[in-house]
């Protein structure tokens, strides 16, 4: 049903964002969670606004992180209530800052894999992560070698996010 409705809507001129779910291996997922100072801290999307979300640090005594997978080198979560999944956007940022990393349905940043010790990468590097308080909570942020004077609290911590099971 769902691909004769893509069929239909690309004749109509319409492009579809859905990813293709087909290619999630079975039994692949994971749970992310932060290391160093936030060791087990649980990595939850957050409703930010129409089909986007950005990706919490919440206390795992309260949250437990969204099941993860991988669709190619894409980064998605299962999300409870949501028609699909949503992948990870990671942000364009000039050298030295950091910005807010979202997800959003569909395929968005490419790059993501694992390292032999479970540290999720983007792009073959594991650093750049940071947990940065926003009105109260902990949320993802990406910059590599960030200036501590161009972050946006003096309480961001550097981080790496590790994946676990489910």
């Amino acid at each position: 049903m769902y691909g004769l409705i893509a069929t239909a809507l690309a004749f109509a001129g319409i492009s579809t964002a859905a990813p293709t779910l087909q290619t999630r291996q079975v039994g692949s997922e994971f749970r992310l969670r932060a290391t160093g100072t936030l060791a087990g801290w649980a990595l939850i999307n957050a409703h930010s606004d129409a089909g986007r979300n950005v990706i919490q640090i919440q206390r795992p005594s309260v949250y437990q992180s969204d099941p993860s997978y991988f669709n190619g080198t894409y980064l998605f979560f299962d999300l409870e209530g949501a028609p699909v999944p949503y992948s990870v956007q990671m942000p364009e940022v000039p050298a030295g800052y950091v910005a807010q990393v979202t997800s959003q349905p569909g395929d968005h940043t490419p790059g993501f894999g694992l390292n032999a010790e479970q540290l999720l990468t983007w792009n073959s590097n594991a650093e750049g992560f940071w947990a940065c308080p926003v009105n109260d909570v902990f949320e993802l942020f990406y910059g590599p070698n960030a200036v501590p004077a161009n972050l946006p609290s003096t309480k961001c911590l550097e981080i790496q996010l590790q994946a676990g099971g489910l």
